[in-house]
């Protein structure tokens, strides 16, 4: 782990950060004010361990039901429901509509939209406690739902936008207080679900170009700290004609990938993900049914893993 922190417990903290081969992003400052890590883990002992981020909209907040989850996939359920003891959770959705309180806490069911929903942690967590059965994952999430790419979680110049600024404000100060309690870790992924919203505010074309902005900016503010970090991109439904020119999107989303092999797609075709099953008699086109939000979470955790 790169250990360069220049992190202080000032009311405002201006890291400085090496300059981007692409593009000078500048320098990322943040309120220390917003976010204060509570302290919830035990010493770490230099215990190794990996970190994943999970930032997005909607699908990434997690508006899969626990209840329709037990229904479907009971003999897992109760592994899901009592979480993961190597796998650790600190989220924020919706602006705090639910969350960790700032807090680490055990990765299992009700970190979704609110405690009775879950998102893709849970098959991430699934997959990295038996990748890694003698280290521990944390995962650091910070989500909002119905969010586009433009103006929120970037600026109308394709900087640092308000979402953006709060996630990163999390995962800092995160990793600065993992870093605090003794844990020897490396950031393996950035998993991103999120386009849905920007179907009906955006074209193909800027969602391609603003994605590189985005990512671009977080190595940027990743590099003090690390390296070569991956970012594993979802597509967005493309069945039910919900979200307008989606496999268009999708395409610009492959686009991206295709720069770096640093860069995944996940391809929900492929997953055979659905959305037209749950609540029955009140269905939610736009958001995955139990058992698809878990495949989705396992193909992060998959490339996570990787």
């Amino acid at each position: 782990m790169n250990k360069k922190f220049l992190l202080s417990l000032g009311s405002i903290v201006a890291i400085t950060l090496t300059g981007c081969k692409e593009k000078d992003y500048g320098e990322f400052t943040y309120n220390d004010s917003f976010v204060v890590i509570r302290d919830t883990l035990v010493e770490g002992q230099n215990q190794k361990a990996h970190v994943v981020f999970l930032f997005g909209q909607s699908n990434a907040d997690g508006v899969s039901s626990n209840a329709y989850l037990e229904i479907n996939a009971k003999e897992t359920y109760d592994a899901y429901e009592n979480g993961y003891d190597n796998v650790f959770i600190n989220f924020i959705n919706d602006g705090g509509n639910n969350s960790s309180y700032l807090g680490f806490q055990k990765c299992a069911l009700g970190c979704g939209c609110s405690p009775d929903y879950f998102g893709p942690e849970m098959g991430i967590a699934q997959k990295m406690s038996k990748a890694y059965p003698n280290e521990l994952t944390f995962i650091v999430k910070y989500t909002w739902g119905g969010t586009i790419l433009k103006n929120q979680w970037l600026d109308d110049n394709g900087g640092r936008g308000m979402l953006y600024n709060s996630s990163m404000d999390l995962s800092l100060k995160c990793l600065y207080y993992l870093t605090s309690k003794g844990y020897d870790w490396k950031i393996d992924g950035i998993c991103w679900m999120q386009g849905e919203s920007d179907t009906y505010s955006s074209r193909p074309r800027r969602y391609y170009n603003d994605t590189v902005d985005y990512v671009g900016l977080m190595r940027h503010d990743f590099k003090s700290y690390q390296d070569e970090i991956r970012f594993i991109d979802a597509g967005i439904y493309e069945d039910g004609g919900i979200w307008k020119d989606a496999a268009k999107f999708n395409n610009s989303k492959k686009k991206f990938a295709a720069k770096s092999n640093l860069n995944v797609y996940i391809d929900p075709n492929k997953l055979e993900l659905t959305t037209q099953n749950e609540p029955v008699g009140a269905v939610d086109y736009a958001h995955y049914d139990a058992t698809s939000m878990v495949r989705l979470g396992r193909a992060f955790g998959e490339e996570v893993a990787k």
